[in-house]
């Protein structure tokens, strides 16, 4: 005997209008996903769709390339260009954290060789041939 676990997976996505809304949910059985529906909200009406991970994927494939279609490559671009942005903003925030830790560091060291320098150390002590 087998227990079968369902788990739903829902996001509600609401659009400007207070009165419309759209809702995907993923429908999983034992681990696998067997449905999504896609459930369109306006004021009081709706209309759900379901789909099996297949059709889902065709789906999605068709609003891609609808979304090439109407908008274009040019949005990729001004995407691509805000994460090449915010690539360089992590960067420089990157080597402004290196700049501190180094300089951090360069601090400690001077301040071990100045007490190493204030300790006359035997190399017998700490020699290990």
């Amino acid at each position: 005997m087998e227990i079968e676990k369902t788990r739903e997976t829902s996001w509600k996505i609401q659009l400007k209008r207070k009165n419309e809304s759209i809702e995907l949910t993923s429908v999983e059985i034992s681990g696998e996903v067997r449905a999504i529906k896609l459930t369109l909200f306006k004021e009081d009406n709706s209309l759900m769709s379901e789909m099996n991970k297949e059709e889902f994927f065709n789906f999605l494939s068709l609003i891609s390339a609808f979304k090439d279609v109407v908008i274009g490559e040019d949005s990729f671009l001004s995407e691509q260009t805000l994460i090449d942005t915010n690539i360089q903003e992590n960067t420089k925030e990157q080597e402004d954290f290196k700049a501190d830790l180094y300089s951090t560091e360069s601090e400690s060291s001077n301040m071990l060789e100045k007490k190493i320098s204030d300790e006359k150390l035997n190399p017998e002590e700490w020699d290990p041939w």
